[in-house]
């Protein structure tokens, strides 16, 4: 009875599950299913121009950010639904070109020079403007960068910024002085960056939105209120909110100021908050929506039309190591075992989302001539294959003897989830392997992305789905984020060799010892399990195929819209 009924909540599952994308980059299951928000992947016309077709008179893009974005303060913000907006409304110092490297003259730098040991960067800014007409200056650079690692200013991703010189130090407390930190306004149009040493992935970090430029008089005028309304915002970059009913839209307009602008052909972009799949499909029907992530049961009805696009992500289980029963890597392990991944991407997906075996998804480097993931195997290929049922019940026991507990006290234990219809059906799919296979039932919490979010960073919660969307092209974007005490570490989990390979790997300047901590660091990871990765995530999306010219990279931050246009 309890194999027909695993075996009839599958067949649903696959019906009702959408393969859709986007996720956070930090905490969400939102590149697998449309009910949470997305990010973009790869430029869906690549060989596409604007001067080959005949240009529409209707610029108006309608799209759907899925959920509220949580903060669009770039120093505040952590989530992807937030980066989208930011990264068209705010330009950094680079962008990143089609195959994801950093393209000199994109944006608000116009040129930079580097010096011999690559621990110094000049940036030269070009003449821009914010949208209230005040000039884009470098100062502006230095503010923000600096206050991202004040520490009042309690930004999960300061440590982006670590590489610069006393960067940790101030972040952490241990210097209070912001001008002995390496960024430096030189004048109206030059910023001075020293690195503490050399970083080859610096550049590649600076797309984050985090290092996306805040006014500081607007800081100082709005205090809270900074970037919360349409009012107090203020952008540099191609568009500019004009209208936002939390909970409901944000509306996006051409700004006339962009130093760009002649060559932003969109004119508005209407963007609703919609989770539901049903509906979200509905809406493209008829042609409300220009692109969705399409749900499963859709997938074979529109095979011919459907754009997929690759994504450097992994999906995984969070265990909080401070929990009295995941404190336990047997019984982490038990959990991870007891649910078939290969059979619910393929009930779920038709085997387009492949099942994680590691924590680094497949695409990222590795030595030289190899990704990292041909490197270092798939560590988990004998965890949660479907074979291991009877290996799970057995550690679960064995770890549950260890702290002296039984499976009766784990009864009333949840796990944390979206508050959305396919976040619910998913997480009964797996509530469902742990009651067979392990004997325990385990209810569902569910909460709003944000709240879900605050509770894990304040480690209110069991167990949780959460999700990780490279920042940069390099596996140390996965990585980092586990050290001890790290902002991103909502697992709580410590390991001395683990910190220590990870300060390796950031501070030699011998690229083989570099990779190879990495990929110990990973064994090590994969060992302990405080994370357990269920899945890399593929964009599955139809696309309105009058819409040319959306640059969609596998990383988290989407340079998105503003090459994007509408042909006859």
């Amino acid at each position: 009875m309890k194999k027909n009924k695993l075996l009839v909540m599958l067949l649903i599952f696959a019906m009702v599950f959408s393969v859709a994308l986007a996720g956070c980059a930090g905490d969400d299951d939102t590149k697998e299913s449309t009910d949470d928000p997305a990010t973009e992947g790869e430029n869906n016309d690549e060989g596409e121009d604007a001067g080959e077709e005949e240009m529409a008179e209707d610029q108006v893009l309608r799209i759907n950010w899925q959920s509220e974005p949580p903060s669009l303060d770039p120093q505040i913000s952590q989530d992807a639904t937030s980066s989208r907006i930011l990264n068209d409304t705010l330009e950094g110092m680079v962008r990143l070109d089609e195959d994801g490297v950093p393209e000199e003259g994109s944006a608000m730098a116009e040129t930079w020079e580097v010096n011999e040991d690559g621990t110094e960067y000049i940036f030269n800014l070009r003449d821009a403007k914010w949208s209230d007409g005040e000039p884009v200056t470098a100062a502006d650079f230095e503010y923000s960068w600096k206050r991202a690692l004040d520490p009042e200013t309690a930004s999960t991703y300061a440590f982006m910024l670590y590489a610069i010189k006393n960067a940790e130090a101030y972040n952490s407390g241990d210097i209070d002085n912001a001008d002995e930190v390496g960024i430096t306004a030189e004048d109206e149009k030059t910023l001075k960056v020293t690195l503490e040493r050399p970083d080859p992935t610096f550049l590649s970090k600076l797309q984050n939105s985090t290092f996306l430029p805040a006014r500081e008089d607007k800081v100082k005028e709005w205090g809270e209120k900074y970037a919360s309304e349409v009012e107090y915002l203020v952008s540099n970059g191609p568009f500019k909110v004009v209208e936002w009913e939390h909970e409901n839209k944000l509306v996006m307009e051409k700004n006339a100021d962009y130093w760009n602008a002649e060559n932003v052909k969109l004119e508005r972009v209407e963007g609703i908050m919609v989770n539901d799949p049903n509906t979200i499909m509905n809406l493209y029907e008829t042609g409300e929506l220009d692109w969705i992530n399409v749900p499963s049961q859709y997938i074979e009805q529109y095979k011919d039309k459907l754009n997929t696009y690759p994504e450097a992500s992994t999906f995984y289980y969070t265990f909080n190591t401070e929990n009295e029963f995941f404190k336990n890597v047997k019984i982490r392990k038990a959990f991870g075992m007891a649910v078939d991944r290969k059979k619910i991407q393929e009930a779920r997906t038709q085997g387009v989302v492949p099942p994680a075996w590691a924590f680094v998804p497949p695409g990222m480097p590795g030595p030289e001539g190899t990704t990292f993931r041909e490197a270092n195997g798939e560590l988990l290929k004998d965890l949660g294959n479907g074979a291991t049922a009877e290996e799970a019940k057995k550690l679960l026991e064995e770890g549950l003897d260890e702290i002296g507990k039984t499976v009766e006290d784990m009864k009333g234990i949840k796990f944390l989830t979206f508050d959305s219809e396919n976040s619910l059906q998913r997480a009964q799919i797996w509530q469902q392997y742990w009651k067979e296979n392990l004997g325990i039932e385990v209810g569902i919490d569910t909460a709003t992305f944000k709240v879900k979010i605050d509770r894990e960073n304040k480690k209110d919660f069991a167990f949780s789905y959460s999700g990780w969307i490279g920042d940069y092209n390099d596996p140390m974007t996965f990585m980092d984020m586990w050290v001890t005490d790290g902002p991103q570490n909502t697992a709580a989990w410590s390991n001395a060799e683990y910190d220590e390979l990870i300060k390796t790997a950031q501070t030699t300047n011998d690229s083989e010892e570099r990779m190879n901590a990495m990929l110990e660091a990973e064994k090590i990871l994969m060992e302990e399990l405080p994370v357990a990765p269920q899945d890399h995530s593929v964009a599955v999306l139809l696309e309105n195929p009058k819409l040319k010219g959306v640059v969609r990279l596998p990383l988290q931050v989407t340079d998105g819209l503003y090459k994007a246009y509408f042909v006859k």
